[in-house]
């Protein structure tokens, strides 16, 4: 059996214990300890449906390249496996600053150009190019984008001789 100055201790140590432990997580909250700033990098998704725009047949085995101020290779393409589908994997580096428990802000790490161009091309197409802004991009606002190609003119073409 325990006698009273036992528990009398064992309270004030667990008190103790409990205090000290809130005040570090207090402390820890108010960034009493410091906090560090971890860069992550992570892909937005943008998705286009491609279709012929005379007719409004699916069109497969469309490439892309996308353009900014000074980045020629803004994105790259990921493997949709659905027919008529181009996918798109747009780079996006995060900067997220944590303390030792808490994670506590997360900010985008902007691109010099508001916008990215992305060119769908095909070798019996024209190439269109759709225009995003970076802020959708991020946002994950974009959705699936349908997008008409035009046929190239072969009239103007003339025959081969041998």
């Amino acid at each position: 059996m325990m006698n009273k100055k036992t528990i009398k201790l064992s309270i004030i140590i667990i008190l103790s214990l409990l205090l000290s432990t809130g005040i570090f997580v207090v402390a820890d909250y108010y960034e009493l300890f410091g906090s560090t700033i971890e860069k992550r990098l992570s892909f937005a998704e943008v998705r286009f449906r491609t279709l012929n725009k005379d007719t409004g047949a699916v069109v497969s085995d469309v490439g892309v390249r996308c353009f900014q101020k000074n980045n020629m290779n803004a994105c790259t393409l990921k493997e949709s496996h659905q027919l008529g589908i181009v996918s798109v994997n747009i780079p996006v580096q995060r900067a997220v600053k944590k303390t030792l428990l808490f994670k506590k802000a997360e900010e985008i790490y902007k691109s010099i150009d508001p916008k990215i161009h992305i060119m769908l091309g095909h070798q019996d197409y024209n190439n269109p190019t759709v225009t995003l802004l970076m802020e959708d991009v991020y946002s994950n606002n974009v959705g699936e984008q349908v997008v008409q190609m035009p046929p190239r003119d072969w009239g103007d073409s003339e025959p081969e001789e041998e």
